[in-house]
């Protein structure tokens, strides 16, 4: 599976909350529905490291938005607990033109990389 793919997939399903949703469904189901490309993970991505790499305070925010697929989002430094984050992503697309918003947590390894992971230990 293509990294970028792989990355949409993990970013999509870790929550399962998207906004009004409460039953569960299928992986391709959400990736389907999102409207996300490629390229917009990539803005979201970017747009959260900047948050945590230096690190931010909390409620910091930036914006993203991708000119080719139209999709926009927000995302925005949630919680700090030990040497984790949480990430709160709030975003648009043509296909999903309510605004979706999702959780994730990144926590930093001992080699100092940033990994998604569900949450502080």
């Amino acid at each position: 599976m293509n990294k970028k793919i792989f990355l949409c997939a993990v970013l999509l399903a870790l929550p399962l909350t998207l906004a009004g949703e409460a039953q569960a469904r299928s992986l391709g189901s959400i990736l389907n529905d999102s409207g996300l490309s490629p390229e917009d993970i990539s803005g979201m991505e970017k747009a959260a490291r900047q948050l945590y790499e230096p690190m931010g305070r909390t409620d910091d925010a930036r914006r993203w938005s991708n000119s080719r697929s139209r999709s926009t989002g927000l995302v925005t430094l949630g919680q700090k607990q030990g040497n984790c984050v949480e990430l709160v992503h709030r975003f648009s697309t043509v296909k999903r033109p309510e605004p979706v918003t999702f959780r994730i947590w990144r926590c930093r390894t001992a080699e100092g990389d940033w990994r998604i992971s569900p949450g502080p230990n």
